[in-house]
């Protein structure tokens, strides 16, 4: 039998607060409540999830409730950072469109003990295909009254934009400058957590949000 999500306990976003302070040891000792409320409810919540995605946006939306699939690791990669702090404070998970997850268009959820984050963004394959649609007049147009529409009554980032200048051919003084100064691309914003966190209308919630991202979705999609 299919298991319902009812919500992400309090007790394991607590935990979530917490297990940035601790160590590898602390952790496999002490990790009932990250197993039990955390963990377990996160798989039910991706599979929810995901099915609203499929049913409102597109059947071809990948869903995989494991780790390393929907769900990344909880331990950090400290290998080549400063911050040697062992474990994230949040959960992100993740649904895709393609079959490169790496590349493909991608929904996220980002969720913490107070806030949770919602994204859509692709990695690029090609950068000259990014901005050759961008440059597009049509195209690039339909992108920025995407992204336009997504920003209504949001507080929305276009992250990505990493050179510092636009590359040849194109000018500066280009008008969708900023977008060919991307080098990956990701729309995304956060708002504090709900009430309903710990209830199945979490599920719902967070749906209505992604499914905002809609038409920036099927741009990545038809574009990349």
């Amino acid at each position: 039998m299919a298991v319902e999500f009812t919500g992400f306990p309090r007790e394991g976003l607590d935990f979530l607060a917490e297990l940035p302070s601790h160590d590898k040891e602390w952790f496999a000792a002490n990790r009932g409540p990250y197993d039990e409320c955390v963990a377990a409810s996160a798989k039910v919540f991706v599979d929810a999830l995901g099915e609203r995605l499929q049913d409102a946006i597109s059947p071809a939306i990948v869903v995989q409730p494991k780790v390393n699939g929907a769900i990344s690791p909880i331990n950090r990669d400290v290998r080549f950072s400063a911050d040697k702090t062992a474990y994230k404070d949040h959960l992100l998970l993740k649904w895709w469109e393609g079959e490169n997850k790496k590349l493909a268009p991608t929904f996220y959820v980002r969720l913490s003990s107070v806030a949770v984050g919602f994204a859509s963004g692709a990695m690029f394959d090609s950068v000259d295909r990014w901005r050759e649609a961008v440059d597009d007049e049509k195209s690039g147009a339909s992108l920025v009254a995407a992204l336009h529409e997504l920003a209504a009554g949001r507080e929305l980032e276009v992250a990505g934009a990493e050179l510092k200048r636009v590359s040849a051919p194109y000018g500066a003084d280009h008008p969708r400058a900023d977008l060919l100064r991307h080098k990956m691309f990701q729309a995304r914003w956060s708002e504090p957590l709900p009430d309903s966190v710990s209830k199945a209308e979490f599920v719902d919630w967070c749906a209505e949000r992604l499914v905002a991202t809609t038409d920036v979705h099927r741009w990545l999609v038809d574009n990349l």
